[in-house]
């Protein structure tokens, strides 16, 4: 594919999920304590990012485009830092406080840029406003070009096919990270990014290529959707489409530091590129050098459109 300048400039996104605060404890070191075999870490710097839904939203704006997003944070310290990281020039924030929930926080401990453990507070947002999350969606999505729905099984998406169906019917391409193992609720939207271990997840064990383009064309199928993109990890992404050839994407990157939230930059940059008049498979290559370059960062990462254009002009 011809190497170019690309550019999001004027391309607006509505995102609806899952928002997570992310946080990094770093160790230089770590020792044990001979006499109990207890781990000491000496934690040196703390790092907090906004994950899941709102890394979606990062992203986007972190490369040019206009973002919303819409969804759940505890009425907690937690929920005040990640609106306070999400203070962005291009990201819209719409979010509901629930009084009785945590904001689901993520801590992960790392040391030596491994990471030796993940502390998960709060398993999901239970919550009775879920008919005001419905009113602001409806409010908002005549505004945008492109809908993601980025899903982390967390309690914002409980009824992801009313979404759906609300998109589709203004005509709103809709744009799905999926988790869990029931993916028939994804049914009518129009691409869904789940990695090799979630797409395994619905359709059995892929001992060899042929068994991925031959269940990736059936779950497509099944599940009526436009288009599927499977992110394999080292073995890049395979995108299947209605009436069309499945397309491989190799790998771009060999180093690979943390692929943390490899997958929203995935769909953040497929949706900009969507709303920018690209093509799917314009899309999809675009995403996949940017996935090289997030990679290759320790965290919850995202890209500037002066990275994306470096690493495809190299």
């Amino acid at each position: 594919m011809k190497k170019k300048t690309i550019t999001f400039k004027n391309s607006n996104i509505l995102v609806i999920g899952d928002l997570i605060l992310d946080c990094y404890w770093y160790s230089k070191n770590h020792q044990m304590l001979s006499e109990q075999l207890t781990p000491i870490l000496l934690i040196d710097k703390i790092k907090k990012q906004p994950g899941g839904a709102a890394n979606v939203a990062k992203n986007i704006a972190d490369i040019g485009c206009q973002s919303k997003i819409i969804g759940f944070v505890g009425m907690d310290y937690e929920g005040f830092i990640l609106k306070k990281l999400l203070h962005h020039i291009r990201i819209d924030c719409d979010l509901i406080s629930i009084k009785k929930n945590k904001t689901i926080t993520k801590i992960r401990i790392l040391s030596d840029k491994k990471q030796l453990m993940r502390l998960d507070f709060q398993k999901k947002y239970i919550s009775k406003k879920i008919d005001s999350l419905y009113q602001r969606i409806l409010c908002s999505l005549s505004y945008f070009k492109i809908l993601v729905l980025s899903d982390y099984s967390k309690g914002t998406l409980t009824d992801v096919k009313k979404i759906i169906h609300l998109a589709r019917k203004m005509s709103i391409p809709v744009l799905i990270d999926p988790k869990g193992i029931d993916f028939k609720k994804y049914s009518g939207a129009n691409l869904l990014t789940p990695n090799l271990s979630e797409f395994e997840k619905i359709v059995g064990k892929c001992n060899k290529e042929k068994d991925i383009f031959k269940k990736g064309a059936k779950l497509l199928y099944d599940l009526k959707l436009s288009a599927l993109l499977v992110t394999r990890s080292k073995n890049g992404m395979t995108l299947f489409q209605i009436k069309k050839k499945p397309i491989h994407f190799p790998v771009t990157s060999t180093k690979v530091s943390d692929v943390t939230g490899a997958g929203d930059t995935v769909i953040s940059i497929i949706a900009a590129s969507l709303a920018k008049g690209y093509s799917l498979e314009e899309a999809c290559f675009y995403a996949n050098v940017a996935a090289g370059v997030v990679v290759q960062k320790i965290g919850t990462a995202t890209i500037t459109i002066h990275e994306l254009n470096s690493a495809l002009n190299l």
